[in-house]
């Protein structure tokens, strides 16, 4: 690893870059793979590129789930039929899908601004997302499996 520093020992640059942490356990991997990206994106500081990604990772987690509908706004509706998700989450997969319109679209204009701080909020929660979505069940298991018989 190679890390450029400023004066107050801050790292400005490192590369490899650092990239947020992510389980891909259980996931599908199309899922995977673009969500991958995103964070990739986000590492390299191409906040809108990584936006968009986090869009299409909702995208292919409606696909994978059955969810349809005219648009991704609709099919996020209709993904509350298939999958059991807080309330606080099903709202957040509509405020992602936001973040990505505004990302894709000159003229949407939801967010100020598409930076640092929107993608780290915007990839823990899809995290959050994913990790309802595909990981609880196993971790629930796994749980239940060190139960005494």
């Amino acid at each position: 690893m190679f890390c450029v520093y400023d004066l107050q020992s801050n790292v400005v640059k490192s590369y490899p870059p650092q990239r947020i942490d992510f389980d891909s356990k259980a996931i599908p991997a199309t899922i995977v793979k673009t969500f991958e990206e995103a964070l990739s994106c986000q590492a390299e500081g191409m906040h809108v590129a990584a936006a968009i990604m986090i869009r299409r990772t909702l995208e292919e987690l409606c696909q994978d789930k059955g969810a349809t509908g005219a648009n991704l706004k609709a099919r996020v509706n209709t993904l509350q039929s298939s999958v059991v998700l807080p309330q606080g989450l099903l709202a957040a997969m509509d405020d992602l899908r936001l973040l990505g319109n505004d990302a894709a679209h000159i003229e949407a204009q939801t967010y100020d601004a598409i930076g640092q701080d929107e993608l780290e909020v915007a990839i823990e929660l899809t995290k959050e997302i994913l990790k309802a979505v595909y990981q609880l069940d196993d971790l629930l298991g796994r749980l239940r499996a060190l139960k005494k018989t």
